[in-house]
């Protein structure tokens, strides 16, 4: 199943992952024996070892001598007893179990059950869940139960192993509440316990619950008693009526908790499995609490990002804070003019760059972070150390992972969802300055792509400002740190050349075989020039597969694809070093535009060429590092080819493009109150965008996704233009629904 899995004894799993128990077993037991649903077993079977004490010097679970009435004769014959049946059995106990809890004085029990599904091939699920009429859906989901049929011979281990995985990953990816979760596996008798969390899956040795209806019994107890932020829901986010969620962002020391609204989802990247990169990102609107989700007076819509990512890494708060932090030390610095990556730089270029500086003007052309939260990290040191000596030696823990939470001041229009091409270029053209802002205070991006260039307006008549945003890949150049880039990092579409094929561009020699021996190799480290060659291939990308017309696109279909092995790079190296006038596949595609009759094409050539030579030079003489070897490819180079796109502009720049979603109409919220408004608070009115798969229309996808399976959407959607009364309508909040929140408010404060 994976390195990630840890494997413990069943009462080291009990005694340290299950939650901890709020009444004690024996009271359980004997209302269980007076009920008369554990009867006397008869001779035991079981080991006397079992009797022992556990390594962490608590008793082990006495052997009872008693057992459920059910097992009497569930496991008595000589054929494999059906999943089907024993699912059947542990309903009927989950419910006494719950029952004889009710009975404990002082005891809040939830109101759960055991609830059956189909069977899916050989295997047979349930779950224990709070909803007890109509389906049940990946949110209603607690604990998940998944039974074995032992005598079937057509599926693999590992394909039972996939299916469990597989429906983790749905359950965990399906409800934004969850950051880790329970389950429970049986094959006749023997039951395996499991913790699957972000950062690794834990799973006991199994026991036999026939043998050992006291481990059961404790399971259950356990599990039906516990508060819901130990069953690996997080208090931070709450689940609405109508399938929206609050996240609430705690009190920073000056404000109090702040609460969220998701309006729309904007992204949603989850891996096939639980431990893989998990990132939510949402429209939303500030709420007055979880009890009153009404939104506050004056406030503008937000993005929040919820996304999962290795203790050990800087956050993207982090990198911004020390980005700003620099650049504000460069514009500090009076002689900041005369550093050697500005030496090409012409005097307007120098000029903007000092306007950007003065008062901080930067941060406008940045998707600024303007609230956070940074959760604990997953608990696994403490699960490795409880290993013995002979496992802990052969597994190395992996890093553990922590929930991270960012607001966004600005809700944008990402540069895959501008219509026009003349648009979209002018907003490249403009992307600029914030990546010159960075090269000059000694940062690449790292991530130049369509998705990360954002822009916003006001209105359709102002033009468009650029935002430049995820700058969790950012990183200071040359990074001290790392001698060379270990892993791809980047939205493979647009990714440089020689970050895809991990060497450098050298001049050829003699030999074609050989192109390279005569040149000494260096670790590749991203420069200032591989995120500028993204936006060639950003370009490219828009012409040859994004014009909205019944063209061929074999060309883009050829270079444009969501992978970075060897055989892309040779692709990629032949389309980089060829003239584009060559590329026959690339002339069909622009063939029944006007981009063929205008001078588009031959300056883009013109800037591939640009882009290419400066690598040959650079790499030769072994300036890799030298700042002022970039100062041409980045001014003049750039300028040049924006400047002769521009006087053509009227042949190409209304040329439609296909879009990932449609704007909606929003009019600004009401005018706050004079006291309620936060000097800085924008009621710019927001453009929604939505994500979406695109097939051949070349929407670049910084990850796959899973399946979407056949739930309903967590959000709403509407297929075409929103008017504000349609969004003031949605998953409106009625009196019920507010009293219900207030109920479950007060029971969650209880609970804690």
């Amino acid at each position: 199943m994976g390195s990630d899995v840890v494997s413990l004894g069943i009462e080291k799993f009990i005694e340290q992952q299950l939650p901890e128990r709020q009444v004690e077993l024996d009271v359980v037991v004997a209302d269980l024996k007076k009920r008369k649903a554990l009867v006397y077993r008869g001779r035991s079977k079981v080991k006397s070892s079992s009797q022992k004490q556990s390594s962490s010097g608590h008793p082990s679970p006495r052997v009872l001598s008693h057992t459920f009435k059910k097992f009497k004769t569930l496991f008595q014959s000589d054929t494999t007893t059906k999943p089907s049946r024993v699912m059947k059995t542990l309903q009927t106990i989950v419910a006494t179990v719950r029952s004889a809890l009710a009975r404990v004085t002082n005891c809040e029990v939830a109101d759960y059950a055991l609830r059956l599904e189909d069977n899916i091939e050989s295997t047979v699920h349930g779950c224990i869940t709070s909803k007890l009429d109509g389906p049940v859906r990946s949110t209603d989901v607690l604990v998940p139960i998944m039974g074995i049929d032992s005598g079937d011979v057509h599926l693999s281990p590992k394909e039972i192993d996939f299916i469990l995985m597989s429906l983790i990953a749905r359950i965990m990816n399906k409800d934004a509440r969850r950051k880790f979760c329970f389950a429970v596996t049986f094959e006749g008798p023997e039951v395996t316990l499991w913790k699957f969390t972000r950062s690794l899956h834990i799973k006991s040795t199994a026991f036999d619950m026939s043998e050992y209806p006291d481990l059961l019994i404790q399971l259950f107890v356990s599990l039906l008693g516990a508060r819901n932020d130990l069953l690996g829901y997080d208090p931070l986010v709450t689940l609405l009526p109508d399938e929206n969620y609050i996240y609430e962002m705690p009190s920073d020391g000056d404000t109090g908790p702040r609460y969220y609204r998701t309006i729309a989802s904007i992204c949603d990247t989850q891996a096939s499995y639980v431990t893989g990169r998990c990132l939510r990102v949402w429209e939303v609107e500030q709420v007055e609490s979880v009890a009153n989700p009404v939104r506050v007076p004056g406030t503008p819509t937000r993005v929040l990002k919820d996304v999962f990512l290795d203790s050990g890494m800087r956050t993207e708060s982090d990198i911004q804070e020390e980005l700003f932090a620099d650049i504000a030390n460069l514009a500090a610095d009076d002689s900041w003019t005369s550093r050697p990556l500005l030496r090409d730089f012409p005097r307007s270029d120098i000029d903007a760059l000092a306007d950007t500086l003065e008062g901080e003007k930067f941060k406008r052309f940045f998707s600024c972070i303007i609230a956070k939260h940074v959760g604990a990290a997953d608990e696994v040191g403490g699960v490795f150390a409880s290993l013995s000596p002979s496992s802990a030696s052969e597994d190395t823990p992996p890093p553990p992972k922590r929930r991270c939470l960012f607001v966004y001041e600005h809700v944008c229009t990402a540069l895959n969802d501008i219509p026009v091409l003349g648009d979209a270029v002018e907003i490249l053209k403009q992307a600029l300055i914030p990546l010159h802002l960075m090269f000059c205070a000694g940062w690449v991006h790292r991530d130049v792509s369509p998705g990360n260039i954002l822009a916003l307006r006001a209105t359709s008549d102002e033009p468009w400002v650029v935002k430049l945003s995820d700058l969790e890949h950012a990183k200071r150049f040359p990074d001290p740190e790392s001698p060379g880039e270990k892993n791809v990092t980047g939205t493979p579409y647009f990714i440089a050349y020689e970050i895809i094929y991990g060497y450098q561009l050298f001049p050829a020699t003699a030999d074609p075989k050989f192109p390279s021996w005569s040149y000494k190799y260096v670790p590749i480290v991203h420069s200032f020039q591989h995120d500028l060659e993204s936006i060639f291939w950003i370009i490219l990308w828009l012409i040859s597969m994004r014009i909205d017309q019944e063209v061929p696109r074999e060309f883009g279909k050829t270079y444009f694809q969501q992978r970075v092995d060897h055989g892309y790079a040779l692709a990629r190296y032949r389309a980089f070093t060829k003239p584009l006038y060559i590329q026959t596949d690339l002339e069909k595609s622009l063939r029944p535009t006007s981009l063929l009759r205008s001078r588009f094409v031959s300056t883009l050539e013109n800037l591939r060429k640009d882009l290419y030579e400066q690598y040959i030079s650079r790499n030769k003489e072994a300036r890799y590092h030298d700042p002022s070897s970039y100062s041409w490819i980045m001014s003049k180079a750039f300028n040049k080819f924006f400047d002769a796109v521009d006087e053509c502009k009227d042949r190409w720049g209304d040329i439609a493009l296909m879009v990932d979603s449609k704007p909606r109409k929003v009019s600004p919220p009401p005018p706050p109150p004079s006291s309620s408004l936060n000097q800085g608070d924008d009621v710019t009115p927001p453009i929604k965008r939505r994500a979406r798969d695109s097939g051949e229309e070349g929407r670049a996808s910084k990850r796959v996704r899973i399946n979407a399976a056949e739930e309903r959407p967590i959000v709403p959607r509407w297929t075409g233009p929103k008017t504000r009364s349609m969004t003031r309508n949605e998953g409106r909040i009625t009196r019920s629904t507010t009293r219900w929140l207030q109920e479950e408010e007060k029971q969650k404060k209880r609970r804690l």
